[in-house]
């Protein structure tokens, strides 16, 4: 069974407009769930007008916390984990597609994980990092990216690990990192780090990844004094130990926030929603 699961913390705006492109994905899905932070009845009711069942927290547990609630509230074999900023930007054929082709990579074990957040959509995109260090779709080379690859050669291999957001093709620039996959493509966590974007991947790997991190978060970087997974598991570097495939989808989700950011940097930063 597949469940899907979407973490959300205040932003009704946001969660409603959200949950209103999802009715596809819920009716693919066995189980739909809202996961609350600090839950309301206001949280519970929309939940509910949107078919998902509600779950939550009395206090805010952040993001790695709510997302470990989130995934310990689902029972299906695979789970798909958003937040309430990742509307579904893809039509029901495209979605239908996508989808299944990433479940059959997971059932054939040609990847641990399915990353389906739109690869080339500009919200926490891996672009900007790629292209300090490696041409463009346009092959146009400078002496500031030939420098840093000469200076920093493993970061700049890492950084070949995010040319899925620039490249049509990155299975042709980098042959060594990526193969394709049908439409996907697959590399070793080596290259392609954890990701708190959408993604799917069988629920028992979700846990063990989110359980890991909560239990080793203690020293790690915060956001608002909050931990968040990716910080943890890249930071710690035991995400590029696991020895795990990633595929990258073309995706079906974007970002997309209404309400304020609780993220301190972003141009719609809130600092009533910053703890």
């Amino acid at each position: 069974m597949l469940s899907v699961g979407v973490l959300s913390w205040k932003a009704h705006a946001t969660l409603r407009a959200t949950l209103a492109t999802l009715a596809p994905l819920r009716d693919a899905a066995g189980e739909a769930v809202v996961f609350f932070n600090e839950i309301t009845d206001a949280d519970r009711a929309i939940a509910r007008e949107f078919g998902f069942r509600p779950e939550g927290s009395r206090e805010n547990l952040g993001i790695l916390g709510g997302t470990l609630g989130l995934v310990r509230s689902l029972h299906g074999d695979e789970a798909i984990a958003l937040q309430n900023d990742n509307p579904l930007r893809a039509d029901a054929e495209t979605m239908s597609r996508r989808l299944a082709e990433a479940r059959g990579i997971l059932a054939a074990g040609k990847a641990d994980i399915v990353r389906l957040r739109d690869r080339f959509e500009p919200g926490f995109s891996d672009a900007p990092k790629f292209l300090r260090y490696w041409p463009g779709e346009d092959g146009r080379d400078t002496l500031a990216r030939r420098l840093r690859r000469l200076l920093r050669p493993a970061k700049a291999l890492r950084m070949a690990g995010r040319a899925p957001a620039v490249l049509k093709d990155p299975a042709a620039a980098f042959p060594r990192i990526f193969s394709r996959c049908g439409d996907a493509f697959t590399a070793s966590c080596r290259y392609v780090d954890y990701t708190d974007q959408p993604y799917l991947a069988r629920r028992r790997l979700m846990l063990e990844l989110l359980e890991w991190a909560d239990a080793h978060k203690e020293g790690t970087s915060t956001l608002n004094g909050l931990y968040v997974p990716e910080i943890v598991l890249n930071g710690s570097g035991r995400w590029r130990r696991l020895g795990l495939t990633v595929a990258v989808s073309d995706g079906i989700f974007a970002h997309a926030r209404i309400d304020g950011s609780f993220r301190p940097g972003n141009p719609a930063f809130d600092r009533s929603l910053a703890k």
